[in-house]
């Protein structure tokens, strides 16, 4: 199936990009059109005109502030984000879930910035940005504003991004504590049934002294799991019947069910990954 007709723009700045999306009823962001498109050709979406960001290079930047802080502009792809020193460096939780993403094509066209927008709730990045905190930057032409990433999403396939904003950049402080992130899927490249991102980090005492657990693809979107993290927070492994702990929060969770895999199916599966993970992280983390 082919798409609707509709007007294709390239701007080279952010400001031109900004005034195009203000002045264009019904245009739509184009990233790195991975999703789009294919949904452009099922007819789910029929924008009058695509604005392409792909041009412009103040949205290319992956730089490291005040020694702490990353900053990654929305139009670096997935392949970047794997391969990047200074990601790789500081922020290598990030870099290991951007190479579960897909395949090599997809992650040579696909960003993190479209990656965000589409907040589809089987996303990649997503699990990982809530464990590490991340915030997205967005602009429009009266201003400029700051969101939690638990706060942009707010559903499967919305976001508190408003008319006339583009995403321009993620900001993640710098984490190098021990982290695991992993996804499964019936197939290889192909999207989650449940995915899991968690870091953690253990006093002296063998106390988890830092704990961050997010999961993805069971629900109508990416979630903290919180209560896991009180629960295990300030605790040895010893102290800890983590398998309780674990049915107790999956329990609370509505599970969704689609062609990938119903909801029992995914509580299983979800269960699993979190035992496997969460013992090896408080059993074998790093101490200070």
């Amino acid at each position: 199936m082919y798409p609707s007709n509709f007007e294709y723009m390239r701007p080279k700045t952010l400001e031109e990009a900004i005034e195009l999306i203000s002045s264009m009823e019904g245009s739509r962001v184009l990233a790195g059109g991975q999703s789009l498109l294919s949904m452009m050709k099922l007819r789910i979406f029929e924008p009058s005109s695509l604005i392409d960001i792909g041009f412009i290079p103040e949205l290319k930047h992956v730089k490291l502030e005040d020694k702490h802080k990353v900053r990654i502009g929305a139009m670096v792809n997935h392949h970047e984000i794997l391969d990047n020193p200074i990601v790789r460096e500081n922020l290598p939780m990030l870099s290991s879930t951007a190479e579960k993403i897909a395949d090599l094509q997809v992650r040579n066209r696909g960003t993190i910035g479209g990656s965000i927008c589409e907040a589809d709730p089987a996303a990649d990045y997503l699990p990982t940005l809530m464990a590490l905190n991340a915030k997205v930057h967005l602009k429009s032409k009266s201003e400029e504003r700051s969101l939690d990433i638990e706060e942009f999403i707010k559903g499967p396939f919305e976001t508190e991004i408003q008319d006339g904003e583009i995403l321009t950049e993620v900001e993640i402080e710098k984490n190098t504590e021990n982290f695991a992130v992993e996804k499964y899927a019936r197939r290889k490249a192909d999207f989650a049934v449940a995915s899991v991102a968690a870091s953690a980090r253990l006093a002296k005492d063998g106390k988890v002294e830092y704990i961050r657990v997010a999961i993805g693809a069971t629900s109508e979107g990416p979630k903290r799991l919180k209560d896991i993290e009180s629960s295990i927070i300030g605790k040895t492994s010893a102290q800890l019947d983590l398998g309780q702990i674990i049915q107790n929060t999956i329990s609370k969770i509505d599970m969704i069910s689609d062609l990938h895999g119903g909801s029992e199916y995914r509580k299983y599966v979800l269960s699993g990954m979190l035992m496997r993970m969460l013992e090896s992280l408080i059993t074998k983390g790093r101490q200070r």
